[in-house]
């Protein structure tokens, strides 16, 4: 069995790559297929992010463990790519490049019979930019609530004998 997962860049034109990659697989082979298929450095460090329906992030599973002897993190080597894209239309964040953060929402299209045990790109739109997407990390909260609190520290130390 393969599953065929779509890779699609955040970014304001159309970058995605669909690929044809065994059900049994790690998560650590979908990875370097999703570099070597973007035409990425492999020297980079990257995690997937479990979600929920809203794409809010759950859980990471990190390239590697950082830490060897805390053993609840599981590590991209240890996860099956069936065990967390079960149905289709599951999702998965990924993550390459954490100074750059290119971010990629991962799909899990549907389910082949093919028992060949090839890692296949069978779409291939658009091309990697030079530059990552600039990610913005708004607040819906107002932050005006801070700057009484930062003129009242402000005055006091304004009117002290310091």
């Amino acid at each position: 069995m393969k599953h065929t997962i779509r890779i699609q860049l955040e970014y304001k034109f159309d970058v995605i790559r669909d690929i044809e990659i065994p059900s049994e697989k790690s998560l650590k082979c979908l990875h370097y297929a999703i570099i070597s298929s973007l035409k990425l450095d492999k020297n980079e460090i990257a995690s997937f992010y479990l979600t929920n329906e809203e794409l809010e992030i759950l859980q990471e599973i990190p390239l590697f463990r950082i830490d060897d002897k805390d053993e609840s993190i599981i590590d991209m080597s240890e996860i099956k790519i069936e065990s967390v894209l079960q149905e289709p239309n599951s999702q998965l964040i990924y993550v390459y490049d954490f100074l750059k953060m290119w971010r990629f929402l991962i799909s899990y299209t549907k389910k082949t019979e093919d028992k060949s045990k090839h890692i296949k790109v069978i779409n291939s739109i658009g091309n990697m930019p030079k530059e990552a997407p600039e990610i913005n990390f708004e607040s819906d909260t107002e932050i005006d609530s801070f700057k009484s609190i930062e003129d009242d520290i402000h005055e006091e130390f304004n009117d002290s004998e310091y």
